[in-house]
């Protein structure tokens, strides 16, 4: 008898832990699946409640894409919603992957995007596929268009941040108030080159006025568009993004040169990297010293 009641009141004592523990755990949390080089290591990532979960960005290849499967399918959660930040193909190319994998989920992004993609798959699918070969995708569409700027995630609210500059002119982004999350698309990168090949000066300005907007909202998690593996999903993404672009107008006026140019950033920023033979230096470089025309993409 004296047993039991002994055991009783462990019972009730603990109690009170346990439901504090429950109260403790957040609303909602983030998972990110850092992709591969050949996806320009572009960061997947999914946004989970109790049961359900948003994924932000699929890949450019169908092997990464497979592996942000895996992540859905490991986290146990049903997926309702693919949303894409950009009109860029590393951050949608491979989405058939997930779409049959999980047919029921809506793939969406604001209408100015979906616009932009259904312009510019042609000559994306004629520029990019030859190089992707079996690694890319086989029918490349276009999400649905969002009715509002907010997608509902178990009662939460995920919001839409955009269109705005970033390394593409209609970049959106994803803000979750509650745990004060911000999931940029190409807003962001962190240690890796930006991608200024499609900016006049003018762009590069307003690209650091969003930033300016989105330091703004003091996120605690922020999940970079692209990131050198290791580095913290932290405002970090965000520092370094307005860093360079305070840069970068400097490095125009005083090289004489793209390869000049290219020397004085990598020197001002030496644990940067860059992807597919040092691609966004150099396009970017070429196109700030008039070197090649500004890219259409």
């Amino acid at each position: 008898m004296i047993t039991r009641l002994l055991a009783l009141v462990a019972l009730l004592l603990a109690a009170p832990a346990v439901a504090q523990d429950q109260a403790d755990q957040p609303p909602l949390t983030v998972q990110v699946l850092r992709t591969s080089e050949g996806s320009l290591h572009v960061n997947s990532a999914l946004i989970m409640g109790e049961r359900e979960a948003v994924l932000v960005d699929p890949p450019f290849t169908l092997a990464d894409a497979h592996r942000v499967t895996g992540m859905v399918l490991d986290s146990g959660k049903t997926l309702t919603h693919i949303f894409i930040t950009h009109d860029h193909p590393d951050h949608f190319f491979a989405m058939e992957v997930l779409a049959d994998a999980f047919p029921d989920a809506e793939i969406v992004a604001h209408e100015t995007v979906v616009a932009d993609i259904w312009r510019s798959l042609p000559f994306k699918v004629a520029r990019w596929s030859p190089g992707l070969g079996d690694n890319g995708p086989v029918h490349p569409t276009a999400p649905a268009a969002l009715e509002s700027d907010v997608i509902m995630l178990e009662g939460h609210e995920l919001r839409v941040l955009g269109p705005m500059q970033g390394d593409h002119h209609h970049s959106t982004a994803l803000w979750v108030p509650e745990i004060r999350a911000l999931l940029p698309g190409d807003l962001a990168f962190n240690e890796v080159h930006l991608w200024l090949g499609e900016h006049t000066p003018e762009q590069v300005a307003a690209w650091r006025a969003s930033m300016d907007e989105l330091m703004a909202l003091d996120a605690d998690i922020v999940v970079a568009g692209h990131a050198r593996p290791g580095l913290p999903d932290d405002a970090s993404s965000l520092t370094f993004t307005a860093s360079y672009l305070d840069a970068w107008p400097g490095f125009v006026a005083a090289s004489s040169s793209a390869a000049e140019m290219q020397q004085m950033v990598r020197e001002a920023f030496p644990t940067t990297i860059d992807v597919l033979d040092n691609f966004i230096l150099v396009n970017s470089t070429e196109v700030a010293k008039g070197e090649q025309p500004i890219w259409e993409e």
